[in-house]
């Protein structure tokens, strides 16, 4: 089971060094294992290479056989402490950031006030990235921000989260006036990299006015980017719960934006289709599927006071 184990971390990583540095190993313990491996099956598994190692035909092939048995090993051990009342187990998250702060911790922290020793486990990726870490079995459940179509992997529920057009309450559109996409043409904003759905989406929005974003600053991380758009009084583009902890202080307000394009988006909930949830990661996904429907009430609340006020 070690080297089994070894030889899917070293799959993952594309790397014996960097495998060995997460299990807290001995880089010759791993070499030592998947040498054992190559000679059970007898046929090469990796090619290794200077800058780290590849996996052969064999070895791709070995990686998604193992990748299913240990997501098995998952769900007889989840059902295992199910007897016991959830008193262990596991749940592996890929998101979109998002949905991270304060929503997905604070209900982190909510469920684990019933069922303590659940431990979790959350990658914060791109879009794109999440779709792949539940394909290729690295996570349980994903959450990412629009619609998408995969063989692999189904909705399971969804939040409506229109995206915002978001300012200081100083901006000079912030003072309620209805605003098209239109009006916003010249104005300086930031945006996520293209590694991130909304890119692309406001993008796309841009250009059927035969325009693209004045973006001054282009960044991978949310946070920061709302942090220099307060700094330099630009416009970002973000779904509320994605800017929710400075909207909530007063930082940051929604703009009156009137844009088709940007209205009926979603977050949706993830999982695979052939996956058997593990009782942990099926219990938090019921529970986390009731928040969606709670936060989409208050979500359109907040909006509606927002707006008020600066009318």
């Amino acid at each position: 089971m070690s080297a089994a184990r070894y030889f899917l971390e070293v799959a993952r990583l594309h790397s014996i060094r960097s495998a060995a540095d997460r299990l807290h190993v001995a880089p010759s313990a791993i070499s030592r294992q998947l040498t054992k491996l190559e000679h059970e099956f007898d046929v090469q598994l990796l090619e290794r290479h200077s800058n780290g190692v590849r996996l052969t035909e064999a070895g791709e092939l070995l990686a998604k056989h193992l990748a299913v048995v240990f997501d098995r090993v998952d769900v007889a051990r989840g059902e295992i402490s199910d007897l016991k009342g959830l008193k262990s187990g596991q749940v592996s998250i890929a998101t979109v950031e998002g949905v991270t702060r304060p929503f997905l911790s604070d209900n982190i922290a909510n469920f684990r006030q019933n069922f303590p020793s659940i431990d979790f486990r959350v990658r914060i990726r791109g879009r794109e990235r999440v779709l792949d870490a539940l394909e290729k079995h690295l996570c349980q459940i994903g959450f990412i921000y629009d619609h998408f179509s995969h063989p692999s992997l189904e909705t399971v529920g969804k939040w409506r989260q229109p995206l915002l057009a978001l300012a200081r309450p100083d901006h000079p559109f912030a003072d309620g006036r209805a605003l098209k996409l239109n009006d916003l043409l010249p104005m300086a904003c930031v945006l996520p990299d293209d590694s991130f759905g909304i890119h692309h989406l406001v993008n796309r929005a841009f250009a059927k006015l035969g325009a693209t974003p004045n973006a001054k600053m282009v960044a991978d991380q949310f946070h920061f980017l709302i942090a220099h758009a307060v700094r330099i009084n630009a416009i970002i583009y973000l779904p509320l719960q994605a800017a929710m902890t400075e909207v909530k202080a007063g930082q940051i307000v929604p703009l009156n934006l009137d844009c088709s394009d940007f209205d009926h988006r979603y977050i949706y909930a993830v999982v695979r289709h052939d996956q058997q949830l593990a009782p942990a990661a099926s219990a938090f996904l019921r529970f986390i599927l009731a928040e969606f429907q709670a936060g989409e009430k208050s979500d359109a609340e907040l909006l509606a006071k927002l707006r008020h006020r600066q009318t």
